[in-house]
């Protein structure tokens, strides 16, 4: 072997070398590189962690979580109630007395003054109290011994002032098509054109 061909073999071995060399150290780099990535990931979620923790501390957020919960099963109780003193007008139309349509018309204003401002998702309750007016005006009609007397007929129209007054509702879902319908539905109501339909509109 000539020297020039040892030479040349030395090269090849060096470059040979250098290379796996070069493979090694690009491993351990990239190896190094993801261990240092995961561990600022990791101290990026410890910190967030952290800033969380002292939020809501700082703003008691479980407290009011726990309040809106509060919230939302005394909405659906009310609402229930309220709906059950709608159907048991609606099914006890032939024992209305004006004393007894008095002590439910205060219940729906109890009920309604309960609700104003709050968050609901249907206006069933809107629909429910004008299905109850139509039952009322055919029980004024059935008899003429059923008339509506006047502390009736004062807590009756605070429940339609009280459900028409839309800065109270304005949380609701749908209250413009509700009330609009609601105000049809008495207006076609013989015994209830003593209501001003627009006496929220004057304010």
């Amino acid at each position: 072997m000539t020297k020039e061909e040892v030479i040349e073999k030395l090269i090849e071995q060096v470059n040979h070398n250098m290379d796996t060399f070069i493979g090694i150290l690009g491993i351990l780099l990239a190896a190094f590189l993801y261990f240092q990535w995961r561990l600022s990931q990791s101290q990026l979620n410890k910190l967030r962690e952290e800033i969380e923790k002292q939020i809501r501390v700082k703003y008691h957020l479980d407290k009011i979580n726990k309040i809106e919960q509060i919230d939302n099963t005394l909405i659906q109780l009310v609402l229930t109630n309220l709906r059950s003193v709608t159907n048991r007008m609606l099914f006890d139309s032939e024992s209305y007395t004006n004393v007894s349509l008095t002590d439910k018309a205060i219940n729906i204003i109890g009920y309604l003054s309960v609700l104003k401002n709050q968050e609901i998702k249907s206006t069933d309750f809107i629909k429910e109290i004008g299905n109850v007016f139509m039952m009322i005006n055919g029980w004024c009609n059935r008899s003429t011994k059923n008339s509506l007397g006047e502390p009736t007929k004062m807590y009756l129209y605070r429940i339609y002032v009280d459900l028409t007054r839309k800065e109270d509702w304005k949380k609701v879902d749908g209250y413009n098509v509700a009330i609009e319908n609601l105000k049809d539905t008495i207006r076609s109501l013989e015994n209830f054109q003593y209501i001003d339909l627009d006496i929220n509109e004057h304010n």
